[in-house]
């Protein structure tokens, strides 16, 4: 026993080693390999493909073609999304402003099932004469993500905001401990839809919110959205049906006009008992189209149909929605089983083994260092716990 104990201190420095070893074997930058925006200066030149890749004016500041630039300057509130080869738990976003910086907003993660994730917000303002990246950290989503979306407020910084190029840095495998995978995750449409009350007959109606949003993100009175008989009219109620009952994980509302006048979300079993997701207060928002992301935390029964309440008095003119969309696992997340301390041992010996192994296929470290350390490993797995 005094032997085994002896190591846990060694053990301790090792796994700070291995783990540095194993991070920077899994940890990588892509460029993006798609891009589009709310608006564009040119087809060619100025346009979002010029997003696309390694910066080719970066360090270089000013006015250029090669870099994206929003149809007007000085135009509200712009927004470009950027494509990535392959979905990562994402560590870091950097954007590379190369002409009047300072006007983001908002950077979101997009995942491989639809869903946006805010990881900074803050408000636009001059950022100085130099061209810089901008690189927001993310400390709170734990799904792979494939796309950035960057909300610019153009008129926060006077000129032409432009990009040049868009980066994220992740893993292929999580860092979060108790993240559940993606495979069993699935995002859908509402195939039927009613409501307490429709504008008209023909358009407006409850079934303009099933199926994937086709107004969203723009802005306005549009009559693909559902909104209620009368504007301003006190409480009315939304009923979404799906075609598979999963455990919800998230329910995602595209408001596209007057946002701000939910005030309850509930989901319904298979029995048809109620479950309240989240209550609060109507408030209203930015008048932008926007996605309210409900997260559910205590709700652990399989559902298929969502009901959420509106107070459209608390929100000054038409509250419309255009889509909601269901996320989900189809089977429910177990409980991990607390290892045993000398399970523990041997797994973050079989880890540091491994992050050896893969620093030493990626030429990542020393290689006398991984020598040395893949000896202590071979050393520490004869010892018996």
């Amino acid at each position: 026993m005094r032997r085994n104990w002896f190591i846990i201190p060694l053990l301790a420095v090792l796994v700070l080693f291995g783990t540095a070893c194993e991070v920077q074997g899994q940890s990588f930058t892509q460029w993006a390999i798609t891009a589009s925006a709310s608006s564009e200066y040119g087809s060619g030149d100025w346009s979002a493909k010029q997003m696309l890749g390694q910066p080719d004016f970066y360090p270089n500041y000013g006015d250029s073609p090669l870099a994206w630039a929003s149809a007007d300057r000085n135009n509200g509130l712009q927004w470009v999304e950027l494509g990535f080869a392959e979905a990562v738990y994402v560590d870091s976003v950097e954007i590379y402003e190369t002409f009047n910086p300072g006007a983001i907003v908002k950077i979101e993660l997009l995942d491989t099932i639809g869903g946006s994730h805010l990881i900074w917000e803050g408000t636009g303002g001059p950022a100085g004469s130099t061209a810089r990246v901008f690189s927001a950290k993310n400390g709170i989503v734990t799904v792979p993500c494939n796309g950035v979306r960057i909300t610019l407020d153009t008129d926060s910084v006077s000129g032409w905001n432009e990009i040049d190029a868009v980066s994220i840095t992740g893993s292929r495998n999580s860092t979060w401990p108790h993240a559940q995978g993606a495979s069993d995750m699935v995002l859908q449409w509402a195939s039927g839809a009613k409501a307490s009350s429709q504008y008209r007959e023909d358009r407006w109606t409850p079934e303009h919110m099933t199926g994937s949003p086709d107004v969203y993100p723009k802005y306005g009175d549009y009559d693909k959205a559902w909104t209620a008989s009368s504007s301003d009219g006190g409480e009315e109620w939304i009923e979404l049906f799906y075609d598979e009952a999963v455990y919800v994980t998230r329910i995602d509302v595209y408001e596209t006009c007057n946002p701000g006048a939910i005030v309850k979300a509930e989901i319904i079993d298979q029995t048809g008992r109620p479950h309240v997701v989240w209550a609060g207060s109507a408030t209203a928002a930015p008048q932008e189209s926007r996605i309210f992301m409900i997260e559910n935390f205590k709700i652990d029964v399989p559902a298929r149909h969502v009901r959420l309440v509106l107070r459209t008095d608390q929100v000054p003119g038409w509250n419309e929605i255009d889509a909601v969309g269901l996320i989900g696992a189809r089977t429910k997340v177990q409980e991990q089983r607390a290892m045993d301390p000398f399970e523990q041992l041997a797994s973050i010996i079989l880890r540091l083994g491994t992050a050896v192994e893969r620093g030493r296929e990626n030429n990542s470290a020393d290689p006398g260092f991984l020598q040395e350390l893949e000896q202590i490993v071979r050393e520490l797995s004869n010892f018996g716990f």
